[in-house]
């Protein structure tokens, strides 16, 4: 999701706890008294995509924003990995020296990155109508 957040910018909403919402699942009001009901409410997206095979982070993208700030949600490391992958990227830098002395959490991270952009792409090829 951070991906998308990180390629589209994110939303300018406030929520405070305690707040009443409604959830963009169930469609109904939901009480989100603390940080653990936000995350039981993404639970219940990513549960949704998998069922509905809805791409998990262009789901958690698009709904978020209507029951929590989704800055307060994504961790410090999670643009730090993303600007990793970009100055990897342009400046063609090594991970590794070899391949058996890579970190293996940096290349599934970057393997996930990579899938979210290129989800980005079909999405943005889908609604210029290609």
């Amino acid at each position: 999701m951070t991906v998308w957040f990180s390629n589209y910018g994110l939303p300018k909403v406030e929520y405070d706890l305690p707040y009443d919402t409604r959830s963009p699942v169930s469609l109904k009001k939901v009480s989100f008294q603390t940080e653990e009901d936000i995350l039981n409410e993404v639970d219940i997206i990513i549960q949704e995509s998998n069922n509905r095979d809805y791409k998990i982070g262009e789901s958690l993208y698009y709904q978020l924003p209507f029951f929590c700030d989704p800055s307060q949600l994504i961790p410090d490391w999670c643009w730090d990995i993303i600007s990793d992958y970009f100055s990897v990227k342009k400046y063609n830098i090594p991970i590794s020296k070899d391949l058996d002395s890579a970190d293996v959490w940096m290349l599934d991270c970057f393997a996930i990155i990579e899938n979210e952009i290129d989800n980005i792409s079909k999405h943005e090829r889908g609604k210029n109508g290609n």
